[in-house]
């Protein structure tokens, strides 16, 4: 399983623009091949935004890439948050216990 964590700062006070992304973006995820799980997150305090996508495999992870990347970078850059999109797809262990 692989975990994709996106992030994105937006201005003070700008909680219903990240919002619309997760709004936009969320349904288009979840309706990628191998997707298991889509949440979004918020700390409003810190104006900080995302999301943490669960794939069943790297495959799957990386080809939503080529279907979700666009429509995010266009939502987060309308969002006045393109410069702090931050993308890592990282590798999840479950314990063998």
């Amino acid at each position: 399983m692989y975990l994709r964590l996106v992030q994105f700062t937006v201005g003070k006070g700008k909680r219903s623009t990240a919002e619309a992304v997760a709004d936009e973006l969320l349904p288009a995820i979840r309706k990628q091949p191998g997707c298991e799980r889509a949440v979004f997150f918020e700390d409003e305090a810190a104006s900080e935004y995302g999301f943490v996508v669960l794939w069943a495999s790297k495959p799957a992870a990386d080809a939503s890439y080529a279907a979700v990347f666009p429509l995010l970078s266009a939502a987060v850059e309308a969002a006045g948050a393109a410069g702090t999109l931050s993308i890592r797809t990282l590798q999840v262990y479950e314990p063998k216990k």
